[in-house]
């Protein structure tokens, strides 16, 4: 295994382009991967121009990313890794699945704001899943623990 810092080059997918989803590309994206983006709404990619010294060099897709084809429009047949990030449960257990099952993608990463239905998502579906009220908690009480 490297142990060196450097990054082997993805294409990955990302849905969802809130405050999560506009940092993660930014991330991605300076350190070298290609990032194809889908959003329902078009007003989020505002938030990509948002930043001070970045400019997005992906490509950007309004959709649904829960109809196959415009998945499909996004990348995802040729993509290593989709993440879905978007503020809605639902529509990112359902990318995911999709993801999953019609395209065939190993590695797919649900953000899921319900800890109740992260669990659901992760046992049932087998997704890997993030949840950003079980993290902040944890942060939260670790500050309060030092």
């Amino acid at each position: 295994a490297k142990h060196n810092q450097e990054v082997t080059h993805m294409n990955i997918l990302v849905i969802g382009c809130g405050h999560v989803g506009a940092a993660l590309v930014r991330d991605l994206e300076r350190i070298g991967h290609d990032i194809s983006l889908v959003v329902q709404d078009p007003d989020q990619l505002k938030r990509l121009d948002s930043f001070d010294d970045y400019s997005f060099r992906g490509t950007a897709l309004v959709g649904d990313p829960t109809d196959p084809d415009v998945l499909r429009r996004g990348g995802v047949e040729t993509c290593d890794a989709v993440a879905a990030v978007s503020g809605d449960d639902a529509v990112n257990l359902m990318a995911c699945q999709i993801a999953q099952t019609l395209f065939q993608r190993k590695k797919v990463i649900c953000r899921v704001s319900d800890p109740h239905l992260q669990l659901l998502y992760h046992k049932c579906y087998g997704l890997e899943t993030i949840c950003p009220t079980v993290l902040t908690e944890q942060a939260v009480f670790r500050a309060l623990a030092k």
